[in-house]
């Protein structure tokens, strides 16, 4: 009896990628008013490796939105903030920082800002009012320079700090919604297709399987 080809596994491995894609596309979707969010771009997932590859990240910037608050802090260009972890620097796009018990810029959640290049003298951020951070991340109280926010940054374009201001995703939802109803149609026309090999097969059973 000669060997078929198996015909499924091309099928159902398409059907896995499109589905590796519609998770991505979700993902951006429910992501599209988190501060700092970059879109994850399902078009980039490996067909080969559709199991274990996550998406790359579109590193376009959001768009800003100034609060008023003089510790939103947003980056213009490819970079992140460096945040205190028990592991170590963890760079994060969310520029949402207060001041702690200490007089240190920290997150909601209590993880400090990396400030570097501090000065010497013994200043508490939270007994001063005029406090300024200009687009090169140094901080200012008055005219005297306190220190500078660690700034992780990804490629060779100028990178500036935006003080009272905080960056938005960069995802466009109509883009989303296209691509998502992309991305079903074509799952849809796979999974017809494994159907229709499903049913060619079945009726072959039927017809010669008494006879094998």
């Amino acid at each position: 009896m000669t060997n078929q080809p198996n015909t499924y596994g091309p099928a159902v491995a398409g059907m896995l990628h499109k589905l590796k894609m519609i998770q991505a596309i979700s993902n951006n979707i429910s992501n599209i008013n988190s501060i700092g969010y970059k879109r994850q771009i399902p078009e980039s997932i490996s067909f080969e490796s559709v199991l274990s590859e996550t998406a790359l990240k579109d590193d376009t910037s959001g768009a800003l939105t100034r609060t008023g608050n003089k510790f939103d802090l947003a980056l213009e260009g490819n970079a992140y903030f460096l945040i205190e972890s028990e592991n170590g620097p963890v760079p994060t796009k969310d520029g949402r920082f207060r001041l702690n018990e200490k007089g240190k810029l920290c997150t909601p959640d209590g993880k400090e800002l990396v400030v570097v290049e501090k000065t010497d003298k013994p200043i508490s951020l939270a007994r001063e009012t005029d406090i300024n951070i200009n687009q090169k991340g140094e901080i200012f109280i008055g005219t005297e320079r306190y220190g500078r926010i660690a700034i992780k940054v990804m490629d060779n374009n100028p990178v500036r700090v935006h003080q009272s201001y905080l960056e938005g995703s960069n995802v466009s939802l109509m883009n989303e919604m296209i691509s998502l109803a992309m991305a079903f149609r074509s799952f849809e026309a796979s999974e017809k297709m494994l159907g229709l090999e499903s049913s060619a097969d079945r009726d072959l059973i039927e017809k010669y399987g008494r006879n094998v």
